[in-house]
């Protein structure tokens, strides 16, 4: 496995900042026990959190790899399973909100992974289109 090495290093750090968000922003999910709608902001918000953070991953991680490869699906997976795994075991604040959580949780994480994917490829395109024209110049 080529890109074994780069991979365990995105995955564990993904996997921290991912747990780490949702442990300092569990608490705004409480307003789903007070308001509807505020909770739904809030949940919102945290799938916001959740594309953007996929997304720099992905992205950062194709931009980079020497050859093309589906390990961003896998990523994806690792940034969205702290938060769903934390949610349904470790709290009690949205009970009753669990199953629409991991849904806003997912749909922002594959939004992150897709579009991730697309600006890391045509990233990696770039560099390459640079690097060879750095080494026709240098001849």
């Amino acid at each position: 496995m080529q890109n074994g090495p780069r991979f365990f290093a995105y995955s564990t750090w993904a996997i921290m900042i991912s747990l780490g968000i949702i442990v300092f922003t569990h608490r705004f999910l409480e307003a789903s026990d007070y308001d509807f709608w505020l909770g739904i902001l809030a949940m919102l918000f945290i799938g916001f959190l959740y594309f953007n953070l996929t997304f720099a991953a992905i992205k950062r991680f194709i931009s980079k790899v020497p050859v093309p490869t589906n390990l961003h699906i896998l990523l994806a997976i690792f940034i969205f399973l702290p938060p769903v795994v934390f949610i349904f075991f470790m709290s009690d604040e949205i009970a009753a909100n669990e199953l629409l959580f991991a849904i806003i949780t997912a749909a922002g994480c594959y939004a992150g992974m897709y579009i991730g994917n697309k600006s890391g490829i045509k990233a990696r395109y770039e560099l390459i289109q640079k690097l060879k024209a750095q080494q026709a110049e240098g001849k």
